[in-house]
């Protein structure tokens, strides 16, 4: 069918190896796999097979926007990257769904998405100018972080063009480099960064003048009005009461107790005027959640308050509490960005074990002795301080001296520390690490080690066991889109919203205790919705933080609305969408694709488990394996998938008019 609204018709595909760039019509794809990551995956099935390594140039660059990027409508600044990712072992399937205003500038350029293959013989930098493309050499850009970058691609190319960039962590092909989208927004995880990087591609500059067409343009701002109201409060209004950010449960929660709320993040620079903190957001965002900063001795950069997070309480250990999060943890966050690494991994999640002082399993090496500043020329004794994160990061980034090892990210890294112990004790401790921080049974297929920051060990949650066990990756914002923990609630309203949830979850999944984390009861149901909705937003895309959920804090009855998807889609395309067929015709179809990959790639149920060891020795307290396998058959079942095995049944596949994905997988002797 021909796409008059909300697409813009074409699709790029830009050959580094034979410099040839072509386009191709965006019907081929849609509107049956939507946009953005649906429509990626699609690309990435017929395109990058499992004998494809994540350097090869073989791997290709996926880029897709979708009908609501660049419309009026909240949250529509996301757009989808989608390719083989270094960092898992073995190299497979992976997605990042980055925000900023590169996704809106590329259709006003003329086109839906992007993809990028083969290897230039030498750095180049793609220039997309309203429908105009070029390869340019990039000597003057190679080798420059990330701000350098994007300060000189201003200069050359003015302030209206919006850039993807790689720094250097990105050119050396270290496994967590990450896409930078203009300094406040990057890939996160999946070494996106790494695999530019292997194609001698610095950047992807676009510019366009071009618009949207939309079918129906007073529904789609009364959309935006109607929606951003239920996720936003008025000025003077209360805002909701979080309880997991609250200083006494933080401190409950947390081995070290960072008195960390939300508006205490360089609050006393703020206070002393030694700095500025502003809020800003992507493109048609009323959310604003980015921060920036500047400080009276020239540092400056923004970004959420995730890459804050990452090293808080190691910097409250290193000033011995003598002050809250400051400059030291917001200079990693810029320094991560400069040098194009993931702060997620570069240094570790966050671990919230009872008797650990600090977060990330570089806390854990250097306690246990395994570090020294002989052994990594690194100034351990200062680890929450500017000092070492600007030595750190620089090692890995440059590959310099124990940084080079580093690089090819904390799995490998551990691994190899423990066959390189002097020691029997050493490599006792070495292994212990290892055993805690990352999933011990290999292969992984998937990048979902890490705990929800804010997290109890201790505290029952079978919907993100579930959700992370048979995901793509740790998708703890799937997790919130449903309000399933429950810790927002307005002033004075909490058992109100108790109640509402036993409401919402016999309605939906039910069971009255499918919202109640304490029970597996109902959660098959409830993680399939929350997968189901995390691809059709990012199918749209839109940003899930904007998304309004099954709750709102500013309705009377508390109430929000889920359809916002179905009804921008409606409005947009002018293709009449319910929820319960964008469901099937994004959700359930996407995931199954996804999973259909993951199968040809080689995984299966056996898989489908974050740590092993660790995990169950952590959870035990509440943790019943045999529930857990019930759990898991459940969900099995309900997708419709083999219970033994966890592959998608033909009939299934068929159904969801994947026939030929059937067939390939078939044709592999995989059994459906």
């Amino acid at each position: 069918m021909t796409l008059r609204y909300g697409w813009v018709g074409k699709i790029l595909r830009v050959d580094l190896t034979k410099v040839q760039v072509d386009e191709e019509r965006t019907e081929k794809y849609a509107p049956k796999f939507i946009g953005g990551r649906a429509m990626g995956a699609r690309v990435y099935w017929e395109e990058i097979g499992p004998e494809v390594g994540a350097f090869d140039p073989g791997n290709k660059v996926i880029i897709m926007t979708g009908p609501a990027t660049g419309t009026l409508g909240p949250g529509v600044g996301r757009f989808n990257v989608i390719a083989k990712s270094p960092d898992p072992i073995p190299n497979c399937f992976f997605y990042s769904d980055p925000g900023g205003h590169f996704g809106p500038e590329l259709k006003f350029a003329g086109y839906d998405g992007l993809i990028v293959e083969g290897k230039a013989s030498k750095p180049v930098y793609l220039w997309i100018n309203d429908g105009k493309v070029e390869l340019v050499d990039a000597h003057r850009l190679w080798g420059a972080t990330t701000r350098v970058a994007h300060t000189e691609i201003r200069r050359l190319y003015g302030d209206r063009a919006r850039a993807l960039v790689i720094g250097p962590a990105g050119e050396r092909l270290c496994r967590e480099a990450v896409i930078s989208c203009g300094l406040a927004s990057a890939t996160g995880e999946g070494g996106f960064g790494a695999v530019m990087g292997s194609k001698n591609l610095k950047a992807i500059i676009v510019r366009g003048t071009g618009s949207v067409d939309v079918a129906h343009p007073k529904e789609v701002i009364d959309i935006y009005g109607r929606f951003s109201r239920l996720i936003t409060r008025k000025p003077g209004e209360p805002g909701p009461q979080n309880l997991w950010r609250a200083m006494q449960h933080y401190t409950k929660t947390h081995p070290v107790a960072v008195p960390f709320v939300d508006d205490s993040a360089v609050g006393e620079e703020v206070a002393r005027g030694n700095a500025e903190k502003r809020w800003g957001g992507c493109f048609g965002c009323p959310v604003s959640c980015i921060q920036g900063y500047r400080f009276k001795d020239g540092l400056s950069g923004a970004g959420q308050c995730n890459e804050i997070m990452k090293v808080m309480e190691d910097e409250w250990l290193y000033y011995k509490g003598q002050k809250k999060i400051g400059r030291d943890a917001i200079e990693f966050g810029i320094l991560c960005q400069e040098f194009g690494l993931s702060d997620t991994q570069v240094m570790g999640h966050i671990y919230p074990r009872h008797n650990l002082h600090g977060s990330t399993w570089v806390r854990l090496l250097i306690d246990a002795g395994l570090w020294t500043e002989e052994n990594t020329g690194l100034p351990v004794s200062r680890m929450g301080s500017s000092e070492f994160f600007r030595a750190y990061m620089r090692k890995v980034a440059y590959r310099e001296g124990i940084g080079d090892e580093l690089a090819e990210g904390q799995t490998r890294y551990l691994r190899s520390f423990i066959d390189k112990a002097e020691t029997e004790e050493e490599r006792r401790k070495a292994l212990d690490i290892y055993e805690e921080v990352v999933q011990r049974d290999e292969p992984s297929y998937s990048v979902h080690w890490k705990i929800p920051a804010g997290e109890n060990a201790s505290s029952p949650r079978w919907s993100w066991l579930l959700a992370i066990s048979t995901g793509v990756r740790c998708d703890h914002i799937a997790d919130q889109m449903i309000s399933s923990r429950g810790e927002l609630f307005p002033p004075g309203k909490k058992e109100e919203m108790s109640q509402l949830r036993r409401e919402l979850g016999r309605d939906l999944f039910g069971s009255e205790r499918a919202l109640d984390e304490n029970t597996p009861e109902g959660k098959a149901r409830l993680v399939m919705h929350m997968q189901h909705l995390a691809v059709e937003t990012d199918s749209m895309p839109i940003c899930r933080y904007a998304l309004p959920r099954q709750t709102s804090y500013y309705t009377p009855d508390l109430r929000g609305d889920p359809t916002y998807p179905a009804q921008l889609f409606s409005a947009v395309t002018g293709i009449d969408r319910t929820e319960e067929e964008m469901w099937e015709m994004v959700g359930e179809r996407g995931i199954n694709l996804e999973r259909a990959i993951l199968v040809r790639e080689g995984r299966r149920r056996e898989h489908d488990t974050p740590w092993t060891d660790y995990y169950y020795r952590t959870f035990s307290s509440w943790l019943d394996p045999n529930k857990l396998r019930a759990l898991m058959d459940d969900y099995y079942r309900a997708r419709g998938w083999r219970v033994d095995s966890g592959v998608p049944t033909r009939e299934k596949l068929i159904q969801l008019g994947l026939e030929d994905v059937a067939d390939e997988l078939a044709a592999r002797m995989i059994p459906l």
